[in-house]
């Protein structure tokens, strides 16, 4: 499967939980609806216009690439009543906020896949160039980030019967049996895509590594894995 490698990072990153209210909490790593927004941005799609295009035609993959941590800063908002209130606000409310930050950076590796997305030239043209239609960022606006190509590529299905040691976020419906080593494990609910109106469909659960380490695991029979070769890099992934 025709695909391509990318790493996108900055000095701080928010990826909001679907479920939070007045705070705002951060998942580890940006789910693949996040991941949707940074590739229609890349490529100038208009707002609402690829949710259908990007959950058919593109598969997702996503890898920490370094040891991520928390802090809670608090934000001032409008507190708005009416519609007039926002241009004039008359009052505000602090809301906590969940910041991620790394002693390195915050970094991720992106993986895309397709052979019938249509853009995918597009998308790696914009990636060797560096060159957006609109700025990615890390989840928010204010958390721009940068981009920067690291291969294109050609995914190839594998299915292993074995333990193999695996890169990405793991959907844990794929997983039949997880080893367990010396790892900081999590598991995540976050949304895989959109509906009609931005509605959200149902969420899926993630294992994610903390720290960034492959995890051994044995894949369900029903799905297999890919293999993702470049500049001497061997990698499983799984899409979300």
């Amino acid at each position: 499967m025709r695909g391509v490698v990318f790493d996108i990072e900055g000095r701080f990153a928010h990826f909001r939980k679907i479920y939070t209210n007045s705070s705002s909490l951060s998942y580890l790593v940006p789910p693949r609806t996040t991941v949707q927004g940074i590739l229609a941005a890349m490529l100038g799609y208009e707002r609402d216009s690829y949710y259908t295009k990007l959950d058919k035609e593109v598969f997702i993959a996503v890898k920490k690439n370094y040891p991520t941590y928390m802090m809670t800063h608090t934000l001032n908002y409008i507190r708005a009543v009416s519609t007039g209130e926002l241009s004039k606000p008359k009052e505000h409310t602090q809301i906590p906020f969940e910041v991620m930050a790394s002693r390195q950076k915050v970094s991720y590796r992106v993986y895309v896949g397709g052979d019938s997305f249509t853009d995918m030239e597009v998308l790696i043209k914009r990636l060797k160039s560096n060159q957006f239609v609109f700025p990615p960022t890390l989840g928010t606006a204010f958390f721009l980030a940068d981009v920067e190509f690291v291969s294109e590529l050609d995914f190839k299905e594998v299915r292993v019967d074995d333990f193999v040691p695996v890169s990405t976020v793991i959907n844990s419906s794929f997983v039949y049996e997880l080893k367990m080593d010396e790892m900081v494990l999590l598991k995540e609910k976050m949304p895989r895509a959109f509906g009609n109106g931005r509605s959200i469909k149902p969420a899926e659960s993630y294992f994610v590594e903390a720290e960034g380490k492959p995890v051994n695991i044995k894949i369900s029979p029903e799905y297999s894995c890919w293999l993702a070769e470049y500049f001497g890099n061997t990698e499983y992934v799984m899409f979300m």
